[in-house]
């Protein structure tokens, strides 16, 4: 062990004293002065230290079954070509919906929404508020006495009675209506416009103008017959005028009504003037009387 190292204070001399005779009495070599050994101040080290107890990180919870991870699933083919195939359905269906909305469908509920009627006559489901109500004694007179002004032919074959006024026979322009009826059933009434002329116009469309209204369009819903003879052309409009029972309405309402027939070779104008829209009316009359229901807008 290491000496002590200390000085005499009487003498100065330096003393060295073993380490075990710490705080116990020696003579000094010199002056022979008894001296106490000093204490010298013991300073740690790291074998009187006491054991470090290291830092451990705390434990790491344990995963249970519920929180380990799950195994990716993998889908056949036949998956995915079945779901592919419900969205490419399903996309087609919403593109189907969309252009029906916008188009007649679309406009005509857009129209709606801003309280306006579409510029057009095309052919559309007509919900009647209410139908004219039945004859009155005097309009039951007035219609018997205005059949007797009707053509009538009968074809035997079909069944069918028709009753038409005097311009169906003839071989001018003219718009006028019709009625067909077969035995005890309900009459129906039919819309003919007839153009006659040396040229052929192939209609595609007529526009019609109602005393100071806006022109509309009316877009035939069946094909319309073509003939010729003597070197004349005609091209005939022959529809239910049932399907168009709004615009005839107004129509056989007016006072004037102005028809333009528009094809890709030509024109052709008339105008249905009072004794035109009378004679249409006189007809409407006459199929009420033989049964006829008839929209009153």
């Amino acid at each position: 062990m290491p000496d002590i190292h200390f000085e005499c204070p009487s003498c100065k001399h330096s003393l060295a004293a073993p380490k075990e005779l710490a705080s116990q009495l020696i003579e000094c070599p010199t002056c022979n002065q008894t001296i106490e050994v000093p204490v010298r101040s013991k300073q740690p080290n790291a074998d009187t230290l006491p054991p470090q107890i290291p830092i451990q990180a705390p434990p790491k919870p344990s995963r249970t079954t519920s929180g380990a991870p799950q195994p990716v699933r993998r889908h056949s083919i036949f998956y995915y070509v079945f779901w592919g195939t419900v969205s490419l359905f399903a996309t087609l269906a919403i593109l189907f919906l969309a252009f029906f909305f916008l188009t007649a469908t679309g406009a005509g509920f857009l129209s709606a929404l801003t309280g306006r009627t579409p510029n057009t006559t095309e052919k559309r489901a007509t919900h009647a508020v209410r139908n004219l109500p039945a004859l009155t004694e005097d309009e039951g007179q007035a219609a018997k006495r205005l059949m007797r002004s009707l053509r009538v032919k009968k074809d035997d074959i079909e069944g069918i009675t028709w009753y038409s006024p005097d311009v169906a026979d003839g071989f001018e322009t003219a718009v006028y209506l019709y009625i067909g009826k077969k035995g005890t059933g309900e009459p129906w009434l039919r819309w003919k416009i007839r153009y006659y002329g040396d040229n052929w116009l192939f209609i595609r469309r007529y526009r019609i103008k109602i005393d100071q209204e806006e022109a509309k369009t009316l877009l035939p819903t069946e094909q319309i017959k073509h003939d010729n003879g003597s070197g004349s052309v005609w091209e005939i409009f022959d529809e239910s005028a049932t399907d168009h029972a709004h615009l005839l309405n107004q129509i056989l309402a007016s006072k004037t009504t102005y028809l333009r027939m528009e094809g890709t070779d030509g024109v052709n104008d008339m105008d249905l003037g009072p004794q035109q829209l009378r004679q249409m009316r006189d007809v409407l009359l006459v199929y009420r009387y033989l049964g006829g229901v008839w929209p009153a807008n």
